[in-house]
């Protein structure tokens, strides 16, 4: 590669550079002063670059121009600094002390632009007895002030303060020291040495970085630059890697050039391994640990990415990919924060008692354990993480507390963090010592705190949640039993009745038959019941049609013996709906007894079960003539478990009757009035069916 194109691509590298701060520097600039100037530094800098890519791209007379631009450069970075030290400096008296350097500078700029302007021979011709180039003089100078504005910069700053302005100092005084040297060498030889031109465009790059990091670090300067961690993290580790193969190229190269016969051998094998050394550097979990904590602690005012850290917390907690459970989710998004490659809980049951809930890589003791009372007081009161090397080492700065000695016989016990929800002690969590020695701070056991809250939440969520579902299964299993209670109290009316009637019809053969086929029915029902409670309240599809006319019949014949005053007209014989027939048989037997006891003993009293076909929808109706119900009752209270007028009642069978029709995907309507009595319709989908059949499988015919 010639110079003239390693001048073009370091130029062009410088360019990009510049052009990516400046647009960083303009995104994220809050229109205060000192960012503007940097802006301007910035910008004059890709400016010149760009300009020297383009002179050595396409030739041509284009080295004034670069030159003329280039005074621009370091005329902003001087700039800049002033105003740095205005701001580190404030008041007349600093500020009119640096008057007489800004305008030296002004006089200086203003002479070498004039220079660059009017040409060599220009000056020659004015001044033929002078032998110094005038550009490079006052480039070297100017180079000189920059320095000499560094210095300044990192003295006048208070020392607590240095680190957030070290890197500024550090790029933009390298910038200048470049120019010095070259400069220096340039009014010796009387001329600019193509070589050392050439990378001072790439020399001027590496800068970037640096005040990058700057201006994260300085607020005041109105610029709030996010420089990502992970971003520094891959670039320290690709640059630290291709220093360690430079260096093993050069001993590979030795080895070459020095090993003889066994030369190219000895190279082969030394670069496998070398390669395969780095390999098991960067991928090593201690290595990892050991680069992010030096990062944090260098290159940044925090020692967390707060962002970041959250994230991938409430990340690594939601991930239920590989169906781990969420004690073991907690305790690594925790044990990430601080490199630990394990953990452990105990959940907190009472002053004295810890139970172990789960365990992540650590081998801890089984079953419940015991501490002493001051141990989950003081967690509870203090909220704060116990680092169990210091508490061996400093004691009494946790309060004289004590902690259990099962916990510091675990291998590689290390913090112990509290799990705290609504300021009550959920539990404890034990994270194992860190992949690579680490130094735990405040900032650390803040955050361990408030990562340990959080946990706490989804872990008191999760023992919530677990108990509604045990709490819901309860009550799903208390409302099938109030059902089937309520199924049991209509059987038992009816074994009541026979029993009544057996002192009279005790002798009577017809009775008996009856009374055995009653009791025989009652036993099935009372089986299918029990089947019922321990279906889990799932009940089995219907798919077999029910023929309604005869079904209909037959509660009305069973319930006929009660009250004479008792009618059923139909209009249709061929009518069927798709349902479970025991179920709808108990619900049209519900609604009559329900009827039938509003008349009792009442005079004059009647009900009418009807039946007929409107539109697409079977339509049942059973109406009496008893007290009825107000509008008030029948809206707010009829259809509601466990709300009842009658004495003795359970107030659940309208409600198991209407949700039963509404899984039928029918309705039940009721319209009452008090003193005049009751009508209830159910509408139900219906079918056709084949009448003869049915009937021949009830065992009667249609009257």
């Amino acid at each position: 590669m010639s110079a003239l194109d390693a001048d073009t691509i370091s130029h062009a590298i410088a360019a990009l550079a510049f052009l990516g701060l400046l647009a960083l520097v303009l995104v994220s600039w809050e229109r205060g002063p000192i960012g503007g100037w940097l802006a301007l530094a910035c910008g004059a800098t890709a400016a010149w670059a760009l300009v020297a890519t383009y002179s050595g791209w396409h030739g041509g007379d284009y080295e004034r121009l670069t030159h003329i631009v280039e005074v621009l450069r370091s005329a902003g970075w001087l700039a800049f600094l002033l105003a740095l030290l205005s701001l580190s400096r404030p008041g007349k008296d600093f500020m009119s002390g640096w008057g007489l350097v800004t305008a030296v500078v002004a006089v200086v700029c203003l002479v070498v632009l004039v220079a660059d302007i009017a040409g060599r021979r220009a000056i020659e011709d004015v001044l033929p007895s002078l032998h110094i180039e005038v550009g490079i003089l006052g480039r070297l100078i100017l180079s000189v002030i920059g320095l000499l504005l560094v210095e300044n910069l990192l003295r006048n700053t208070r020392p607590e303060h240095r680190w957030s302005i070290k890197f500024l100092c550090f790029g933009v005084g390298g910038l200048f020291a470049y120019d010095f040297f070259m400069y220096s060498e340039a009014l010796l030889y009387h001329r600019v040495n193509p070589d050392l031109d050439a990378a001072r465009g790439a020399t001027n790059a590496l800068i970037v970085p640096l005040i990058a990091l700057s201006a994260r670090r300085n607020p005041d300067w109105s610029i709030d630059i996010f420089v990502s961690r992970r971003v520094v993290f891959h670039s320290a580790t690709l640059i630290g890697a291709g220093i360690y193969l430079l260096v093993m190229s050069g001993v590979g190269f030795y080895l070459r050039e020095f090993g003889g016969q066994w030369g190219v051998v000895l190279q082969a094998m030394f670069l496998f391994a070398a390669i395969l050394m780095l390999l098991l550097i960067v991928f090593s979990g201690t290595f990892r640990a050991r680069m992010k904590d030096v990062i944090s602690k260098n290159f940044f005012s925090y020692k967390y990415d707060y962002r970041d850290e959250w994230l991938r917390f409430i990340d690594t907690i939601a991930s239920t990919e590989h169906g781990v459970g969420l004690p073991l989710r907690v305790m690594e998004g925790i044990a990430n924060i601080v490199e630990s490659p394990e953990g452990a809980i105990w959940v907190y049951e009472n002053p004295t008692r810890f139970v172990p809930l789960a365990s992540w890589n650590a081998t801890v003791p089984e079953g419940a354990r015991e501490a002493d009372p001051s141990f989950g007081r003081w967690l509870e009161l203090n909220q704060g993480v116990i680092n169990l090397d210091q508490i061996e080492t400093n004691p009494d700065g946790y309060g004289g507390i004590v902690v259990p000695d099962w916990l510091h016989q675990i291998r590689r016990a290390w913090l112990i963090v509290p799990l705290l929800h609504h300021d009550r002690l959920l539990g404890i969590l034990l994270l194992g010592r860190s992949r690579a020695p680490r130094h735990v701070g405040r900032e650390d056991y803040v955050l361990l705190t408030t990562v340990g809250r959080q946990a706490a939440s989804y872990l008191a969520e999760q023992e919530s949640a677990r108990a509604l579902a045990e709490s819901q299964q309860f009550d799903e299993f208390n409302r099938r039993f109030a059902f089937v209670l309520h199924d049991i109290k209509n059987l038992v009316s009816q074994l009541s009745l026979i029993l009544q009637n057996a002192q009279k019809h005790k002798n009577n053969p017809s009775f008996q038959e009856d009374m055995l086929e009653t009791v025989k029915e009652s036993v099935d029902k009372m089986n299918r019941l029990l089947v019922r409670l321990h279906q889990s309240g799932k009940e089995t599809a219907a798919t077999a049609k029910v023929a309604l006319p005869l079904l209909l019949r037959k509660v009305v014949e069973r319930s006929a013996q009660r009250n004479s005053n008792l009618s059923f007209d139909c209009d249709v014989d061929s009518i069927a709906v798709v349902a479970d027939e025991e179920r709808l048989g108990a619900v049209f037997a519900h609604l009559l007894d329900n009827a039938l006891e509003a008349i009792d003993g009442r005079d004059g009293g009647r009900v009418a079960v009807r039946l007929s076909v409107r539109g697409g929808d079977a339509v049942i109706e059973f109406e009496d003539n008893g007290p009825g119900m107000d509008e008030d009752f029948v809206r707010n209270e009829l259809f509601r478990p466990f709300r009842t007028t009658k004495k003795g009642g359970f107030g659940i069978g309208v409600y198991e009757s209407r949700e039963f029709v509404r899984e039928l995907g029918g309705r039940m309507d009721v319209a009452s009035e008090p003193g005049r009595g009751t009508r209830v319709q159910i509408w139900l989908p219906a079918t056709a069916t084949d009448g003869k059949s049915e009937q021949a499988r009830h065992g009667f015919g249609a009257k």
